[in-house]
Order: structure tokens, then C-alpha cells, then sequence
């Protein structure tokens, strides 16, 4: 039996996992990562050399549990989501988020990335504390030794590592005027000659905020924005108003617009955008070594095995997130 998961989530996951998060990204959704199965009864998938147990899906498995019962309950779980049940959904992210961290280990050895001894020290500790966390009849229940938590911390640290190696030479210069936020308000009308006539009542001496308000289709009046994020003939007009300036009339597929600037430069925004655009570009640099990989490797996934998890079969306690335990002896570094 085959089984598709989006490469999307698997590509995109070396980065949500390297900041530490469970949740999945929209990176290359357009592309697919195929696992078919034939392996042992305790193994989950294996990508290239690289092997997933079940035991250290299942650590994914409690982490989510904690996370989506304490929002929807325990009944939400075989809910229908448009063809697909929650349960469903969130195993499909545990799956992708696992197997694109295990493809990311593959890369160590070309990019001579390991663990120090300080790092595999903390890695041990880390493991002994989410284990020993744990009562008997749990461990029992998820199959697992203080090996696989062990495993699945050090994978996780030398993912991030690797990423950090293949990215380490991005360009990290942003200028203002690229990462420049802005704020402006919009009137949006159907016609030229309604976008006219407001004219003239600005020019009247009308608040715009009131003319907004009576006359624009669209009930939301404030944007806040960047470079990129508007059609081209809007946002060149909107970067070009100085605080408290009005343009002219805006011509775009939708209708027609007349912006007031706000705020024409944000720099707390600003400075928060600078630090997303050079994520963008690792992001860019990671994802062409990363598709490559995954191009040219072989994968293998369990499907049997899988198919018996079910997130209503535990009803005990949940062990203290995973994550949580990472973050105390791998945040910041």
C-alpha cells in the first residue's frame, strides 16, 4: 500500500522543528514525499539510512493529544473535517514532521556536523528527565524505552545544527526601505466616478475615517503591510506617502482605491520584518539542498502499524510536553 504525504510538510517541518514547534508550515505544498511500506514490526518509516520507531512517533502522538484536547476535547478526534477526521489530520503531521527530521540527519556527515560532548550530555539528561516524568502503564502503552526519547532528542539537535551549517552564510544585511512596514487607510469603491466624487470631498476638507466608513465596500479600513504584499500599482503609491498624505486614484482589477497614510514607517514592525525576510531567504538557501535529498531518497513507510494508533485508546495522564523539556536545554543555543 502506497501513502502520500505532502513533501510541504515534510521540507517545511526542518524549519518548524528547528524553532521548536509541532505545528506544520505551508512551505512547497504543491509537492509530494511518497512512503510505501516493508519494514519491521517496530519501525514506522525509514528514510535513506535513517529510521523513525513507533515508540518516538508515539512521543509525538502524546504531544499532540495534550495540545488538541485541551481545545477540543476528547470527542473531536473522529470529527469530519471535510473528509478527513481530526485524528486523521494531526497523525499526517506527526508523519511529516518526523520523517523530514530524520531526512535532515542524513546531511550530517556531508556538511561534518555533530554533536558536542556538552550537547550529547544535555541530550542524555533531556531524555532521563521526559522518561523518568512518565508513570509505568503509560510507558507501556507508547512501547517506550529512554533509548528512543534519546534518539529523538538528538535527532532534533542535529537537525537544527545542520540547518544552522547549510544557512550559515545567508546575507543578513535588510535595509530599511525593504523591510519598511507601513500602515495606511483605504477606501474601496466599484467605480471612477464614486472614487471621484470622494476625491472631492476630501479636497472638501472631509475626514477620511468618516468617508471610509460610509463609503468603502470593504468594512475593514486599516492595513498594515510590507513590500510584495499588495498589487503593484497599490503598493507603489501607498510607499509613496509621507504621513498624513492621500493619493490619488488607484486603478486595480477589483475596483478602485484611495489610501491615506497612517504611518509610513513602522520600526518596531520593520525590525521584526527584517528578521523574517532573512529566515526567508535560509529558508530559500535549506530548501534547494533539502529537495535534492529528498529527490534522490529512497523511503519506507509502515502503514499497518499506524493505522492501529488512536488517539482515544489512552485516557491516562500526559507527560509533560516533549518540546518543553527540549527548550530547557537547547533554548537559545
Amino acid at each position: 500500500m502506497r501513502q502520500k504525504v505532502k513533501r510541504g510538510l515534510v521540507i517545511c517541518l526542518a524549519a518548524c522543528m528547528l524553532t521548536g514547534g509541532l505545528e506544520g508550515c505551508s512551505h512547497f505544498e504543491n509537492t509530494e514525499f511518497v512512503l510505501t511500506t516493508g519494514l519491521t514490526e517496530n519501525q514506522l518509516f525509514k528514510v535513506g539510512s535513517s529510521v523513525c520507531t513507533l515508540p518516538e512517533a508515539m512521543i509525538y502522538v502524546m504531544d499532540y493529544q495534550r495540545q488538541y484536547e485541551s481545545v477540543y476535547g476528547v470527542e473531536m478526534w473522529e470529527h469530519d473535517f471535510g473528509g478527513i477526521t481530526l485524528e486523521e489530520y494531526v497523525k499526517n503531521i506527526i508523519v511529516s514532521q518526523l520523517a523530514a527530521m530524520k531526512a535532515v540527519t542524513l546531511l550530517a556527515e556531508e556538511y561534518e556536523v555533530t554533536l558536542t560532548e556538552a550537547e550529547t550530555d544535555h541530550v542524555k539528561k533531556a531524555a532521563e528527565e521526559y522518561y523518568t516524568s512518565m508513570g509505568s502503564d503509560m510507558v507501556k502503552y507508547m512501547g517506550l524505552k529512554e533509548e528512543h526519547v534519546e534518539s529523538l532528542y538528538h535527532d532534533h539537535v542535529l537537525s537544527r545544527k545542520v540547518y544552522q551549517e547549510i544557512t550559515k552564510d545567508v546575507n543578513t544585511e535588510v535595509s530599511d526601505d525593504e523591510a519598511r512596514i507601513i500602515t495606511v487607510w483605504q477606501i474601496h469603491l466599484d467605480t471612477r466616478e464614486s472614487a471621484e466624487e470622494i476625491l472631492e470631498k476630501l479636497a472638501q476638507e472631509k475626514e477620511f475615517m468618516t468617508l471610509a466608513s460610509a463609503y468603502s465596500k470593504d468594512s475593514q479600513i486599516s492595513y498594515t503591510f510590507g513590500r510584495g504584499e499588495k498589487p503593484a500599482a497599490y503598493e507603489e503609491a501607498a510607499f509613496a506617502l509621507e504621513n498624513e498624505g492621500v493619493s490619488g486614484i488607484i486603478e486595480e482589477e477589483d475596483g478602485y482605491y484611495i489610501l491615506k497614510c497612517v504611518n509610513n514607517f513602522d520600526r518596531e514592525a520593520t525590525e521584526a520584518n527584517k528578521v523574517t525576510m532573512v529566515e526567508r531567504r535560509r529558508d530559500e538557501i535549506f530548501s534547494g539542498v533539502y529537495e535534492e535529498l529528498v529527490a534522490n531518497t529512497p523511503s519506507e513507510f509502515n502503514t499497518k502499524i499506524w493505522e492501529q494508533v488512536h488517539f482515544e485508546d489512552w485516557t491516562g495522564g500526559i507527560p509533560e510536553s516533549f518540546l518543553e523539556v527540549y527548550s530547557r536545554y537547547f533554548e537559545g543555543e
